[in-house]
């Protein structure tokens, strides 16, 4: 609410009213409540820093917010965080822009997004405006140029138009939480951020889909009336028109992210992945990845053939100390992908841990251009990337009717088992 002051006695013209700051000064010794008039950042440090400009013009360095405000001040945070990083690497891709700041704000329970960059759009241009460095930066230069766009919700049409934060271009890659955005062939190669889904998690199609603003990464086809879903038999998470339009007002957040219980990439069953109390399940450490799992599965993948290490690794796991999941290297070779090389960009299984390079990849996972009158295809182009490919491993059998292996995503069962809970918890205490 607060105008910028850009340079000494220079501020936007915000005409915000009375404001006031409240908090502690002197290490939490002293109690402080003053009106305050303009505020600035400093982006030459490590992380950004934000000072507020009191009434009678002396400049106070605002740190540790409270906790309650983390949901109001996390949008211009992340914004700032981006300049920041761009001052420091103006050369750097959005791909490394996205992985910093799921880094940065991995405290938060939803991921950044470019919906945070689009609500503060204003202000990145006069950021960069004013800066020579930032000037500098392919990614915001690109991104300033052309910003994400909402579709609006189309009152008068009376049925389940796309929200606003859905976007339906086709043959690219999802760069975001909660505005879909699949790119088109003349977007630019640094947008390749590859961390959020550009697959529906319940049917493996494309098209136009929303994402979770949680945990997870995933993204879902809304209603099965979509083409996409049609196509693919697809559940859909089943939203009404009502339900669409409310999505203007707050962030989707699927059912797995808002109960805090996750499936195991391994096993397929749900466990809380709440970080409050008795967490079952763990998410990888690599800030691309959404998977979760159970210390003792994940163990059993990475110490595949010593019980012993794999006790101690699943301890360790279950004490929050962090690994990376099989996922992340060559099932053949165990190297780690590299996107610039064609022969060692990744084939991706989407029903377990399982990559290979192409190069590496087994004869019997086809693609449709390769198979014969008896086989099937196991491996599809242009769904998750320019680079990577979708690939079911020979491990999981397909159903002819859905031409993918069984679907294990778990939403409706959640309720039952948070009901189930809270009544056990209930008896628990009738005992007592």
């Amino acid at each position: 609410m607060l105008p910028v002051q850009w340079n000494d006695g220079e501020s936007s013209s915000v005409n915000a009213g009375p404001i006031f700051l409240g908090g502690k000064v002197d290490n939490g010794l002293r109690k402080f409540y003053q009106e305050v008039k303009a505020w600035k950042y400093d982006i030459l440090t490590t992380l950004p820093e934000i000072l507020v400009l009191s009434k009678d013009n002396h400049w106070i360095k605002l740190k540790n917010p409270r906790k309650s405000y983390e949901t109001l001040i996390r949008s211009i945070l992340i914004s700032l965080h981006c300049l920041c990083f761009f001052k420091s690497k103006p050369e750097a891709s959005g791909y490394s822009l996205w992985v910093h700041l799921s880094k940065v704000s991995s405290l938060y329970d939803i991921r950044p997004s470019e919906n945070d960059l689009i609500d503060h759009i204003n202000f990145l241009r006069e950021a960069v405006k004013r800066d020579e460095t930032l000037a500098k930066s392919k990614f915001l230069a690109a991104f300033l140029e052309n910003p994400r766009k909402r579709i609006s919700f189309d009152e008068d049409a009376g049925a389940a138009t796309k929200p606003s934060f859905i976007d339906d271009d086709i043959n690219g890659e999802i760069k975001d939480d909660d505005i879909i955005t699949n790119q088109t062939e003349d977007s630019e190669s640094d947008d390749d951020y590859d961390l959020f889904d550009t697959v529906c998690a319940i049917c493996d199609n494309g098209g136009v889909l929303i994402c979770c603003g949680g945990k997870c990464f995933r993204a879902f086809h809304a209603t099965p009336d979509f083409e996409e879903a049609q196509e693919a038999n697809c559940e859909s998470l089943g939203l009404t028109s009502v339900e669409l339009e409310g999505l203007h007002l707050q962030r989707y957040k699927c059912e797995n992210c808002q109960y805090g219980l996750h499936q195991c990439f391994v096993c397929a069953e749900l466990g809380s992945s709440d970080i409050s109390s008795n967490t079952e399940v763990f998410r990888c450490s690599s800030p691309t990845c959404s998977y979760f799992y159970h210390p003792k599965c994940i163990a059993k993948l990475l110490r595949k053939i010593d019980k012993t290490e794999q006790q101690i690794l699943q301890e360790k796991i279950a004490a929050w100390e962090p690994f990376i999941c099989p996922a992340h290297k060559c099932a053949v070779c165990k190297q780690p992908e590299n996107e610039m090389v064609e022969d060692l960009q990744f084939a991706v299984c989407r029903r377990c841990p399982k990559s290979y390079h192409r190069k590496c990849l087994p004869g019997d996972i086809m693609f449709d251009h390769q198979i014969g009158d008896d086989d099937e295809v196991r491996a599809w182009d242009g769904l998750l990337s320019k680079s990577r490919a979708l690939i079911y491993c020979t491990k999981h059998e397909i159903d002819p009717e859905l031409a993918t292996p069984a679907r294990t995503t778990i939403f409706r069962n959640i309720l039952n088992r948070k009901t189930a809970t809270t009544q056990e918890e209930t008896c628990c205490q009738a005992d007592k």
